[in-house]
């Protein structure tokens, strides 16, 4: 996805639609039949970064149009929200080690690019959501990281 979003409504646009086609990508590796072991990893992410996406529409659409409208092109002008394209990660090639790396380092590619655009806020009501967002990202991302980890008790 090479969509450069110029405001925080683009932005949860866009990283809705990373964890769609992460979750659609991880679904898609359980179905190439890998072992018993890192199938069931996958298809366990995969139902964690659909509810991922749900959540960030649901935020969306009940947040407050107005710090939706903020400008951040400073960050996204330069980088990249994430950096590959999430559809062609070979997740069905992967060990449960290297399945659960890549999903903690495309969580911290996004919970960087939260914290930046954090920091650079300008309004409260900006800050406020973009906290919001860090604090999902986080423990969705932190339980995610734990529970892969913990896969070898599937």
């Amino acid at each position: 996805m090479v969509m450069k979003p110029e405001t925080m409504n683009d932005i949860l646009e866009i990283t809705q639609k990373l964890h769609r086609q992460l979750a659609d990508n991880l679904v898609s590796s359980a179905d190439q039949s890998p072992p018993e072991r890192e199938k069931l990893l996958l298809e366990y992410l995969s139902e964690h970064e659909d509810t991922l996406a749900r959540t960030l529409d649901t935020f969306q659409k009940e947040s407050d149009l107005g710090p939706l409208d903020t400008w951040f092109y400073t960050y996204t002008d330069r980088h990249n929200i994430v950096e590959r394209d999430l559809s062609k990660i070979p997740f069905g090639e992967m060990d449960t080690g290297e399945i659960a790396a890549e999903i903690a380092n495309l969580h911290d590619q996004l919970i960087d690019l939260y914290s930046h655009l954090y920091e650079r806020a300008e309004s409260d009501s900006a800050r406020k959501v973009l906290s919001q967002l860090l604090d999902v990202e986080k423990s969705k991302g932190k339980l995610i990281s734990y529970e892969s980890g913990q896969s070898g008790d599937f």
